[in-house]
């Protein structure tokens, strides 16, 4: 692996690196305006000083911890052959062609299920993410095998130049950015006209959107154990929408939901939103819900 000071010229298709762009000027940029670290064009910006980065790195770490140790399915090949077949009902519903942007994509597992003759970027916070797939996961994955166009990035601050994707891919990871609103602002910009917008989440209420007793209980009992210390049942989301939060949400930053698809290995829990990109942001539209959003 190589070390936070690198200053090896990532690899990255040109056609990515000629639409890089300053993440906060959104101006064009050349790569050599980049920092290198581990290898992997460094284009993170964080809001540290703003509500909420506390409890977002504080995730992200235990996310990065977790991916790498491969906790989650101990390392084992038929679980993340599982997984594949859990997912693949999700792209044989939505075909998603052209040039696909995945925010907070990681090593790009979503390309199992994609043409390998796409255009295709993934980018993530987690800068160390090819160095660290698990043996298991590789094997599993064929798509692994695949050289990768990825850049190190928030998705509040994306480094690309507007208008320049057919598809912005979000599976698992709205639940998880700081600020929401400005994730989907980003995603907006970057699209062409009439582009796409794919979300993947789990929901609070599932299908039905109600949250019963008993899981308001439960929430209710992991929250006073992580508040005392009990990390193991710690929340590490940033927030917790509903169905009707989240389509808000899509259309409020300047989308049309097209599509609703409930993925059927998980009971009605995670949904998958297809919102085409309209003629114009709404960037005078309500920047918070007027549900309140719960913290567990």
């Amino acid at each position: 692996m190589k070390n936070a000071n690198d200053t090896s010229i990532p690899s990255l298709e040109p056609w990515v690196v000629e639409i890089l762009a300053n993440p906060i000027t959104k101006k064009p940029a050349t790569i050599q305006e980049f920092k290198s670290v581990d290898g992997v064009l460094d284009a993170r910006v964080s809001l540290k000083n703003t509500l909420g980065f506390r409890e977002w790195m504080a995730g992200q770490a235990v996310y990065e911890k977790w991916e790498a140790n491969s906790k989650g399915y101990a390392s084992k090949v038929e679980s993340y052959k599982a997984e594949i077949n859990y997912d693949r009902p999700i792209y044989e519903h939505f075909s998603l062609e052209g040039v696909v942007l995945d925010v907070g994509g990681g090593v790009g597992t979503v390309r199992e299920f994609l043409s390998e003759h796409i255009k295709f970027v993934s980018v993530d916070p987690y800068v160390s993410c090819l160095h660290e797939i698990p043996r298991a996961k590789i094997e599993a994955y064929s798509c692994l095998s695949r050289h990768l166009n990825f850049i190190g990035a928030l998705a509040e601050f994306l480094p690309f130049i507007d208008s320049q994707f057919d598809w912005v891919h979000m599976r698992s990871m709205l639940d998880h950015v700081q600020v929401p609103d400005l994730a989907l602002i980003e995603a907006h910009r970057v699209l062409k006209n009439d582009g796409n917008l794919l979300v993947g989440l789990y929901l609070e209420g599932g299908k039905s959107g109600t949250v019963s007793s008993q899981q308001e209980i439960k929430h209710r009992i992991k929250g006073v154990l992580s508040f005392i210390g009990i990390d193991r049942w710690k929340d590490h989301h940033t927030w917790h929408p509903t169905f009707s939060i989240l389509t808000k949400l899509i259309e409020d930053r300047g989308f049309v939901v097209e599509d609703v698809y409930w993925q059927p290995h998980w009971n009605n829990q995670v949904c998958y939103v297809l919102a085409k990109k309209s003629g114009c942001l709404n960037l005078w539209g309500p920047l918070l819900t007027t549900e309140v959003n719960r913290s567990r």
